[in-house]
């Protein structure tokens, strides 16, 4: 797989993993499906770093919605939550490389 194919695949399963989990329950009152669009970007981003270490994901996750929601504002079984979807979907990712 190229990187350019890489890179949207790694996009997609973290669009998928933030969209489903909505970590800041905004979906759920009617934003627009492009809403976490930054945050998602910063994730993926952030990424080569962070993976495939879950912990070093979760800092991730909990970072980029800190940044920019405000750290008061994230919670923590939420990114959990987002943070597991997104190590998911990354180590289903990797079988197919």
């Amino acid at each position: 797989m190229r990187d350019q194919e890489r890179l949207a695949a790694v996009t997609a399963v973290v669009t998928r993993a933030v969209n489903q989990t909505d970590p800041m329950g905004l979906l759920s009152i009617g934003a627009p499906d492009d809403e976490y669009e930054p945050e998602i970007r910063e994730l993926v981003a952030g990424l080569g770093d962070a993976w495939p270490d879950p912990t070093a994901v979760l800092r991730l996750c909990e970072t980029v919605f800190g940044r920019f929601f405000g750290a008061r504002y994230v919670s923590p079984r939420r990114m959990k939550r987002l943070a597991g979807c997104i190590v998911m979907g990354l180590r289903e990712l990797e079988r197919t490389w």
